[in-house]
Parts: structure tokens; C-alpha cells; sequence
């Protein structure tokens, strides 16, 4: 098992027990690795050395390899699908297409679903003996509740001082990104198009603008529209990053 059969397992096991009714329905590029299994929270489970592993896999398979996955418009996967095939692919590619649809295969999940279901420890349930005799549970002697804590008492200072880079580290780690949809009259502030409504709008869908706060893909610290370096670890953004006019 690869890098991008370890992704899709793990995805399809999430959703499956998380809210399995989207197996079917299509979600947006940027729902995948923002939502759906973000680096900064399933790195362990995913067990990639690095994001640029991670960021390797999620291209591929919305590259269409292993037919796991569909994106729609068929453009932006034929589009993927030549980054891959670079001597040199760049692993963020897809998040140039965030807007774009992405719908699962319904055979590549059932089997997934069908393995797992097949493998599930079977549920125990011991015969009943109608000799056997009832266990005998032991009455303990009712003690009073202790007396709740005071508020003065309630939140006791902390024994271990913690420097600023543990609380940031730590702040990384458990953020939840949420991003708000956009309404039927927003418009992108560069192009001026109109941006899908009801839709999450990370990227805009013409020109390409960063609408809203994206992780760092080094420490996943957030980076607000416009920024051109991570002010948490001084990592260069998309904007920062000098265009190929070849």
C-alpha cells in the first residue's frame, strides 16, 4: 500500500465514521485537506514524513490516479494530471483549484467499506445459563459529595510556566478553520467576478485570489489574504513566490 492507498483508505474510514452519507456527494478540493483530513490532524494516522508527502498524495489522487476520485470540471483534473507527470511536480498544485468538485468512486469505497466491514470484531454476547447464579454486587457506604471548589480555588495557577512558542505550537495544533459561505452577491475584490453562492470560496474560481485565511504549509499557522509570508514562521506565501513567464 503507497502513499495515495493509504490517503484514500483513511479518508474513506473517516467519513465513514464520521458522516457517511457524504461518501456520495461531491465536496470541494479545499473541504479535503482543510476539513475532510487536514496534515496538521491526521499526520499520525496518515503516517507521512512530511507535508510535502501528504501534499504529493492528495495530487495524485485528485489527478485521477487509482480512479479513486473524480474532479469536476474535467479540466482542472486533466490540468493535475500533467503537474504529476513533471519531472519536478509542485505537491500544492491543487490548492490553485480549491473551488473544484471532487466525487469519490462509488466501487473503490464499497470495497474499502466491504473490508472493513468484514474484518469488524464480531459482538459478544454470552449464552445465558439458567443456573447460573446472579452476582451478588456489593452495597457501599454512602459518603457525602465534597464540597465544590471556590472560585478563587476553581482555576489554580499553572505549576509549570510555559513559554510562548509551547502555547503557539499548542494553538496550531487544535485550530479549526471555518470559513463562512459566500453569498449570491459577493464579489471576488480582484476581478470583480461573482463568487459561487453558498459555496466555501478559499480561492477565487476566475482569477485565482486568496478570499480567506489558509493554513502555512509549514507549521499551519493561518495566513490571512494578502500576506506574503507566514508571520509564525516566516515561510514565503503563493504571493510572495516569483511567476514563471517561460
Amino acid at each position: 500500500m503507497d502513499d495515495l492507498d493509504r490517503l484514500f483508505h483513511h479518508l474513506v474510514d473517516h467519513i465513514a465514521r464520521t458522516t457517511p452519507d457524504r461518501l456520495q456527494k461531491p465536496f470541494q478540493v479545499s473541504e479535503l485537506y482543510q476539513r475532510l483530513v487536514p496534515y496538521r490532524t491526521h499526520k499520525r494516522e496518515l503516517g507521512f514524513e512530511s507535508i510535502e508527502d501528504y501534499e504529493m498524495a492528495v495530487l495524485r489522487l485528485l489527478a485521477g490516479e487509482s480512479a479513486y476520485a473524480r474532479v469536476e470540471p474535467p479540466d482542472v483534473q486533466e490540468a493535475l494530471a500533467a503537474e504529476v507527470k513533471q519531472v519536478n511536480p509542485d505537491p500544492g498544485a491543487f490548492r490553485e483549484f480549491a473551488a473544484a468538485s471532487v466525487v469519490l468512486d462509488r466501487e473503490a469505497v464499497q470495497r474499502i467499506v466491504n473490508h472493513e466491514a468484514a474484518y469488524a470484531p464480531p459482538e459478544l454476547h454470552p449464552p445465558e445459563s439458567p443456573e447460573a447464579t446472579p452476582e451478588v454486587v456489593p452495597v457501599l457506604e454512602a459518603r457525602p459529595l465534597a464540597a465544590p471548589p471556590t472560585s478563587a480555588s476553581a482555576a489554580p495557577p499553572p505549576t509549570v510556566e510555559e513559554d510562548d512558542t509551547t502555547l503557539r505550537i499548542a494553538a496550531i495544533e487544535t485550530r479549526e478553520l471555518v470559513f463562512e459561505p459566500v453569498g449570491a452577491s459577493s464579489d471576488c475584490p480582484s476581478c470583480d467576478e461573482e463568487l459561487p453562492a453558498g459555496r466555501d470560496a478559499v480561492f477565487c474560481p476566475f482569477c485565482g485570489e486568496q478570499l480567506a485565511a489558509t493554513p502555512c504549509g509549514d507549521c499551519g499557522e493561518l495566513i490571512e489574504p494578502g500576506w506574503k509570508y507566514c508571520l509564525a514562521c516566516g515561510t514565503p506565501t503563493r504571493r510572495s513566490r516569483p511567476t514563471d513567464t517561460t
